[in-house]
C-alpha cells in the first residue's frame, strides 16, 4: 500500500534528524579528543574555517521539480585542513566550520539539520578514506589520488543521501529524482575544485605563508563562476516553464482548465513550490501576483516554497507574473471567445435572440411540427417609436427598447423563444401549443405588458404595439414565408389604428405586396427628386388679397398614379426619408414662393408643412436659416400639426424656439382636431392657428360655432393670426369672416395648382369676392 503524503513527510523528517544525529555523533568526540589534547590551532585553520563559512554560500545547484540538490566547494578547505593538521584536528575544525555555515543560512530548518548531519558524515568518509590511503606517504602523486577519491566519496555520498531524502518525501525512486547526464559534470567540478585544497598545502609546505593569497583568485573565480551557472540554469529553468506555458496556453479550451494549467505551471516554472488560486494576496514568505479580468473580482495565484526549500527573489517574482500575464492573456481571449458565441446568437442591446437564431429555431421548430403540435410566430413592432427616437434622442430610445425587451420575457414561457428581428421589431415563436386561441393570448399578454407608463430620464414615455400572427398550417412552408406572413399581419394592425393584434390570411398579401412596391417606388422618388409641389392660395376674407400660398407636396407615379400625402408622408416616416424629403419640399416650395413674390410685386407668405420628425432634425434650423437670410422677400411659415405641440417635451420646444429665431413664423395646422393645447399655447412661439375644415362644415351647429368663435377671440386675445381651412362655400366665408377670422383658403378661393398655376393666381394678386359671393347665389 502506497504511503500518504503526510506520512512520507514525516519519514523524511525523522531521516533528516537521523542524519543530524549520526553527524553529531561523529563530530563530539573529534571536538572533545581535539580539545583534550589542548584544542589549539594555527592560523591557516581559522582562515580554513572562515573559508567553509564563505564558500558554503556559493553552491552548485543542480535543479529538480522537487527541490534543489546543492553541492558545496567547502570541501577544499576540508582537504586542506586534513594535508595541514592531524586528522582529529581536522574533522573538528570541519565540524564546527560547517556547523556555523549550514546554521547560519536562510533555509529552511529542516534543509539546515539535514545539511550540518550531511556535511560532518562527509567530511568523516573524507578523512577516514584519505587516512587509509594517503596518508603517511611520501609519494605525492599517491597523495593527490587519495585526495581525489576522498572527494569523490564525498560527493557520491552527498549527492545519494539528498537525492534519497527528495525520493523518499516525494514517494518515487532515486533514478527519477537524479539527473544523472548532471552527475559527471557535478563530480568534475567539486573534485577539480577541492583539488585546490591540496595545491594550498603543497604551496605551505614548501613556500611562505603568504603564497597562500595568490589562491583567492582562481579561487574567487571558481566560485564566481558557479553561482552564475547556477543561477543560469534556475533562470533556464524558469524560462522553460513559462516557455511551455505560452506555447500551451492557446490550447487550453476553457477557464478551469486555464486555471489548472496556471496553478502546475507556477510550480513547474518555481521548482519545488505549491501555487494555488484564492481572493487573497500573498503574504511572506509566499509570492503572489493578481489575476485581473475584466468583469470578474481580483484574484491571486500565490506560491509559497515546500519545506526544504530556498526563499524565493526577484527572479521568482518577475517570472510569476511573467506566468500570470499568459493565463490572464488565456482568460481574456477565453472570455472574447465567449462573447464573440453569445453576440453571435443575441441582440447587444436588449440580449434577446437576434434574427438569425430566431429563424434557425423557426426553421426547426417547422421540421419537428405534429398535428398536435401547433406553431406560431408573432411580429411586433412598436408604435410611434421613431418619434421617441427623434424628440428624446437615440440614448432615451434605446432604455426604451430594453424595458420592452424586459416585459416581453415576463410573457412568455421558459420554452418560448423571444428575438430582436431589427429596429423596434420583436419576434416570438410560440412552437408547443395546443391550440391556436394560446396565441392571441399571449398577443394580448403583449398589449397589456405595455400599457404601464415606461420612465426614461423624468420623461414618462407611453408606447403601443401592433403585433402580427401567422400560423404554420399549411405544408411545406419555409421560416422565411411564415415570418413573412406574421410581418404582413403586423402592417394590417397597423392599418386598422394601431395598438392591436391581427392574424394573418392570404387576402393580406396583396396589401403588402402593394406596400413593399410603394416603399421601394417612394425611394426612387426621394432619390431621384420626384415629389412635386402645389400651391393653394391663402385670402384676405375682407380684401379677396392674396396674402400668400401654401406648399403641398404631390406625387404622380407612372405606374402607381396619383398617391396622396396622406399615403406616402407616414411611409416616408417610417422608412427615414422623411427628413431627405422634407428639405427637399422646403426647398422647391421656397424656389417657387420666390418666383411668386416676384410676379406679384410683393411679399406673399409661403407655408410649408413639417412632420414631427423634422422639427429636431438640426440640419432644417440651419437651412431654414440660411435661406430667410439669402432671401427675405419670401415670409416663411412652418406649418406643425397640434399633437406635435403635445406635452412639455424640451427637445422640442427648444428646436421650435431655434426656428422662431430664424425669422420664420410658426403656424398651429388642422388646430382643434387633435388635443386641447389651449393651456399651453402661451408658452410656445406660434404666430398663427389655423383652424381645421371640421368646424367650418359645422358651422350650422351651434355648438361649434360658439366654439369657433371661442378659439377666434382667445386668438385674438394672444395677438395670433387666424387661418380658416377648407372654406368651399360663399356662405362659409362669410360666417368665419363675420366670427374675425382674418385669412382662409379652400376650394371656394383655388385648388392646389402647379407652379405656373400660382403664378397666374399672384399676377392677379387677388380673388374677386363678390364675383363668387355672386356666382354661389
Amino acid at each position: 500500500m502506497p504511503l500518504t503524503a503526510a506520512r512520507r513527510t514525516a519519514l523524511a523528517v525523522r531521516l533528516d534528524l537521523a542524519i543530524l544525529a549520526v553527524g553529531v555523533g561523529v563530530a563530539v568526540p573529534s571536538v572533545v579528543v581535539w580539545l583534550a589534547g589542548g584544542g589549539t590551532t594555527n592560523a591557516a585553520g581559522v582562515v580554513a574555517m572562515a573559508l567553509i563559512v564563505v564558500m558554503s554560500r556559493f553552491p552548485l545547484v543542480l535543479t529538480h521539480k522537487s527541490g534543489d540538490i546543492v553541492i558545496g566547494f567547502e570541501t577544499c578547505a576540508l582537504v586542506f585542513l586534513v594535508l595541514s593538521a592531524p586528522p582529529i584536528e581536522a574533522l573538528a575544525l570541519w565540524a564546527m566550520g560547517t556547523t556555523i555555515a549550514n546554521a547560519t543560512s536562510r533555509k529552511a530548518w529542516r534543509s539546515r539539520v539535514f545539511n550540518i548531519g550531511l556535511t560532518i558524515q562527509g567530511g568523516g568518509l573524507f578523512v577516514l578514506v584519505f587516512s587509509s590511503v594517503g596518508a603517511g606517504t611520501d609519494h605525492e602523486a599517491l597523495e593527490l589520488l587519495a585526495v581525489m577519491l576522498g572527494c569523490a566519496v564525498y560527493f557520491i555520498f552527498d549527492l545519494l543521501m539528498t537525492a534519497g531524502s527528495l525520493a523518499l518525501e516525494d514517494g518515487c525512486s532515486i533514478a527519477e529524482v537524479l539527473r544523472w547526464r548532471s552527475v559527471p559534470l557535478g563530480l568534475a567540478c567539486f573534485v577539480g575544485v577541492d583539488t585546490l585544497g591540496y595545491l594550498a598545502a603543497l604551496m605551505q609546505r614548501s613556500l611562505p605563508a603568504w603564497t597562500l593569497f595568490l589562491l583567492l583568485v582562481p579561487v574567487g573565480t571558481i566560485l564566481v563562476a558557479v553561482a552564475s551557472v547556477s543561477r543560469t540554469k534556475l533562470a533556464q529553468g524558469r524560462l522553460s516553464g513559462l516557455l511551455e506555458a505560452a506555447t500551451q496556453a492557446p490550447d487550453w479550451t476553457d477557464e478551469a482548465q486555464i486555471e489548472s494549467a496556471l496553478v502546475s505551471k507556477a510550480e513547474r516554472t518555481l521548482r519545488h513550490s505549491e501555487a494555488v488560486l484564492r481572493e487573497t494576496p500573498a503574504v511572506p514568505p509566499e509570492i503572489g501576483a493578481a489575476v485581473e479580468l475584466a468583469g470578474q473580482p481580483t484574484r491571486f495565484l500565490v506560491v509559497r516554497r515546500m519545506t526544504s526549500s530556498q526563499d524565493f527573489d526577484e527572479d521568482d517574482q518577475a517570472a510569476l507574473e511573467a506566468l500570470v500575464a499568459v493565463g490572464v492573456a488565456a482568460l481574456g481571449r477565453r472570455q472574447l471567445s465567449d462573447e464573440m458565441r453569445y453576440l453571435a446568437r443575441h441582440d447587444v442591446l436588449t440580449g434577446l435572440h437576434n434574427r438569425a437564431v430566431f429563424a434557425d429555431r423557426l426553421t426547426h421548430a417547422l421540421a419537428r411540427r405534429s398535428p398536435q403540435r401547433i406553431v406560431a410566430v408573432l411580429y411586433c413592432d412598436l408604435d410611434g417609436f421613431k418619434e421617441v427616437n427623434d424628440l428624446l434622442g437615440h440614448e432615451a430610445g434605446d432604455r426604451l427598447l430594453v424595458a420592452v425587451a424586459d416585459r416581453v420575457r415576463s410573457c412568455l414561457r421558459p420554452e418560448d423563444t423571444a428575438a430582436r428581428l431589427g429596429g423596434d421589431e420583436f419576434g416570438i415563436l410560440l412552437d408547443s401549443l395546443n391550440r391556436s386561441a394560446q396565441a392571441e393570448e399571449v398577443a394580448q399578454r403583449l398589449l397589456d405588458a405595455l400599457v404601464p407608463v415606461f420612465q426614461s430620464s423624468g420623461h414618462e414615455i407611453r408606447v403601443q404595439a401592433s403585433i402580427g400572427i401567422a400560423y404554420a398550417d399549411t405544408e411545406h412552408l419555409s421560416a422565411e414565408q411564415l415570418l413573412n406572413s406574421a410581418d404582413t399581419a403586423m402592417y394590417a394592425a397597423k392599418a386598422l389604428g394601431k395598438g392591436r393584434t391581427e392574424r394573418f390570411v392570404p387576402s393580406m398579401r396583396a396589401d403588402d405586396l402593394m406596400r413593399l412596391e410603394l416603399e421601394s417606388a417612394l425611394r426612387v422618388a426621394v432619390r431621384e427628386e420626384q415629389i412635386n409641389v402645389h400651391y393653394q392660395p391663402v385670402v384676405d376674407l375682407n380684401t379677396g388679397v392674396v396674402n400668400g400660398f401654401e406648399a403641398l407636396a404631390r406625387w404622380t407615379h407612372p405606374h402607381l398614379g396619383v398617391i396622396p400625402p396622406d399615403t406616402f408622408i407616414p411611409v416616408a416616416e417610417r422608412l427615414g426619408l422623411i427628413r431627405t424629403l422634407g428639405l427637399q419640399i422646403l426647398e422647391r416650395a421656397h424656389l417657387g414662393g420666390r418666383l411668386l413674390s416676384a410676379r406679384a410685386g410683393r411679399p406673399l407668405r409661403l407655408s410649408v408643412n413639417l412632420s414631427a420628425m423634422q422639427v429636431t432634425d438640426p440640419g432644417l434650423a440651419d437651412r431654414v436659416s440660411a435661406l430667410l437670410r439669402e432671401h427675405r422677400e419670401v415670409p416663411l411659415v412652418l406649418e406643425l400639426t397640434e399633437g406635435l405641440l403635445l406635452g412639455d417635451d424640451g427637445p422640442t420646444i427648444s428646436a421650435l424656439h431655434r426656428l422662431k429665431a430664424c425669422g420664420a413664423l410658426l403656424a398651429v395646422d388642422d388646430f382643434g382636431t387633435g388635443y386641447s393645447s389651449v393651456g399651453y399655447l402661451h408658452r410656445l412661439p406660434v404666430d398663427i392657428l389655423k383652424i381645421d375644415k371640421l368646424f367650418v362644415r359645422e358651422l350650422n351647429n351651434p355648438r361649434s360655432l360658439a366654439l369657433m368663435q371661442g378659439v377666434i377671440a382667445m386668438a385674438r386675445a394672444m395677438h395670433l393670426t387666424v387661418t380658416t381651412e377648407g372654406v368651399e362655400k360663399w356662405e362659409s366665408a362669410e360666417a368665419v369672416r363675420d366670427l374675425g377670422c382674418d385669412f382662409a383658403q379652400g376650394y371656394l378661393f383655388g385648388v392646389p395648382v402647379d407652379l405656373p398655376g400660382a403664378l397666374e393666381i399672384a399676377g392677379r394678386g387677388r380673388i374677386d369676392l363678390e364675383y363668387l359671393r355672386v356666382l354661389e347665389r
